[in-house]
């Protein structure tokens, strides 16, 4: 049997760390909010780039998140200054260091869910675009259960209100548009996509991040945050992704 790379050991430590950071969350004190989020990025990008590691080597993880982490913040300047893509809204103090309105912690963020989105494009779609269309859907339906979070916090806000617990739709639009480019971009650049042979765990990872994170702010929005319908709707629209790409997955792995 193969022995299990040290990346992989990584990500799985991280994964471990990150799950009962999560599970601590919500009975912390308000004032511990804040830090625990910005925790939770960062263990996230570190499983998530270690889950990439181990898949496909150094530079195909770094990569891949350096250019979300660049795209996310250029669009988040973006949209902060002009509105566009995602419609008027504006950061709180409660972030920071802040680049251009920007908290550094938001393209962290980009960047930690990039791999497991891509790794859900990777197993649902057949060809580079489907690829790009799925991980950027994939994207998008992690942000309807993100941004009603984050604007309880008090971490951003939307003074022109919206359909969507006061989101307007079109930055879910926005979401997509800017998914799309990068990995629209991802997938005709990219050159060392690795397929292991017998290393099940390195498939597993990223789709794992994604899966849990479907699981996970269902449960906490239920229990703790901002009630049923963001639970029922991140739900629903995390699990048209995580579910068909965990059933490929199953597909793959019997086969070898």
């Amino acid at each position: 049997m193969r022995s299990i790379r040290r990346p992989a050991q990584l990500a799985v430590l991280l994964l471990a760390l990150l799950i009962a950071t999560q599970l601590l969350y919500p009975q912390v004190p308000d004032s511990w909010t804040i830090p625990m989020t910005a925790l939770t990025v960062l263990l996230f990008l570190g499983a998530s780039i270690a889950a990439a590691w181990n898949r496909s080597g150094p530079r195909y993880a770094l990569c891949l998140a350096g250019v979300a982490f660049l795209v996310g913040l250029l669009s988040e300047i973006s949209g902060v200054h002009t509105g566009f893509p995602f419609s008027t809204y504006a950061y709180t103090d409660a972030l920071q260091p802040q680049l251009a309105g920007v908290p550094i912690i938001i393209p962290l963020a980009w960047a930690m869910m990039a791999y497991p989105a891509w790794r859900v494009g990777e197993l649902i779609g057949n060809t580079p675009l489907t690829r790009a269309l799925v991980a950027a859907g994939a994207l998008t339906a992690w942000d309807v259960a993100l941004d009603p979070q984050m604007v309880g916090l008090g971490i951003w806000v939307w003074p022109n209100g919206g359909v969507y617990e006061g989101i307007p739709l079109v930055n879910f639009l926005g979401w997509f548009g800017v998914g799309f480019v990068l990995f629209g971009w991802w997938a005709l650049v990219e050159r060392d996509r690795t397929h292991p042979g017998d290393d099940v765990l390195a498939d597993l990872l990223g789709p794992a991040l994604y899966v849990w994170t479907w699981i996970g702010e269902t449960v906490a929005h239920a229990l703790f945050f901002e009630g049923y319908v963001v639970a029922t709707a991140s739900f629903i629209a995390m699990g048209i992704f995580a579910v068909p790409a965990m059933l490929r997955l199953r597909v793959v792995e019997r086969w070898r």
